[in-house]
């Protein structure tokens, strides 16, 4: 089941005419929040960015699009499919005739869809990643490259890629081969006290949590640069993040002949849980 514009229906309803756009050009947005406890996490952060995306994309944004109208709608299906802990995809997509150019551009549909979460929390895991540079496609930098639209072909080959040749995540280049993130999520390297990762400017996804990390980390005594990052630097660093909402922090063990650790991973993902614990008892 989905929440479709405020309505629960099946999946299989989902009208064909308001996804059509979507679907020929991937003229649409989403955003991947987590819930936990009946709570969205970030929706703030989550909001404000597909209002940010809304407005690149020149998409109508709706007066009822408010931070509390979507916890609302979220609340709803997650009573309707019982699930308190999980994954809420919410797409905006553009609805309207035409072929590239839309013959209007005043209206759009959303639906939310909510799948359970093995855990509720963000866990830290004793094995780390095993990752490689993907060449085949380069992210353009620019504005587009900020959002989490639905023209993911790059990201997609990637994935493919990686699990056509054993690796758990594949690292992403920008047109200048400078790197800027990972398939499915930001990356951060950490050499020293300095924990660094490319600034949107290259093309990295506005990535929610990276925006949060990058406070959280002067907690445990980092310093934060947001700075391009040579694919080089991967071989002299100590530690090298996997980051998105969904999955927290992830580590990696392996790039090439390299062997990574993650004790400074872990202290921020017991750090973050600590902040979480906090949240759920207010």
């Amino acid at each position: 089941m989905i929440n479709y514009n405020g309505t629960i229906i099946s999946y299989d309803d989902l009208p064909v005419e308001d996804v059509k756009r979507a679907t020929f050009y991937g003229d649409s947005l989403f955003e991947t929040m987590r819930m936990r406890d009946n709570k969205l996490l970030f929706i703030e952060d989550h909001y404000f960015r597909l209002m940010s995306s809304m407005r690149i994309l020149r998409m109508p944004i709706p007066m009822d699009f408010t931070p509390e109208f979507f916890v609302d709608e979220a609340n709803k299906l997650a009573e309707e499919v019982a699930i308190t802990d999980g994954r809420l995809r919410l797409q905006v997509v553009r609805k309207s005739d035409g072929r590239y150019t839309p013959i209007r551009n005043n209206q759009c549909k959303w639906w939310m869809e909510l799948e359970p979460l093995d855990v509720t929390d963000y866990v830290w895991s004793d094995q780390g990643l095993k990752v490689e540079l993907f060449k085949d496609h380069y992210i353009q930098a620019g504005l587009l490259s900020t959002i989490k639209s639905s023209n993911s072909l790059p990201y997609i080959l990637a994935g493919i890629f990686g699990k056509e040749n054993g690796y758990d995540a594949m690292l992403m280049l920008n047109d200048r081969k400078m790197l800027v993130e990972a398939h499915s999520a930001n990356v951060f390297i950490l050499k020293d006290n300095q924990l660094k990762t490319a600034p949107l400017e290259d093309g990295a996804l506005r990535g929610v949590f990276r925006k949060n990390l990058i406070a959280w980390a002067k907690e445990i005594g980092l310093e934060i640069k947001e700075e391009s990052i040579n694919p080089f630097e991967l071989q002299k660093a100590d530690e090298i993040w996997l980051t998105n909402t969904i999955i927290g922090v992830q580590w990696v063990e392996n790039y090439r002949k390299r062997t990574y650790g993650g004790t400074k991973a872990k202290e921020l993902v017991e750090l973050l849980q600590r902040k979480l614990n906090v949240l759920g008892s207010l």
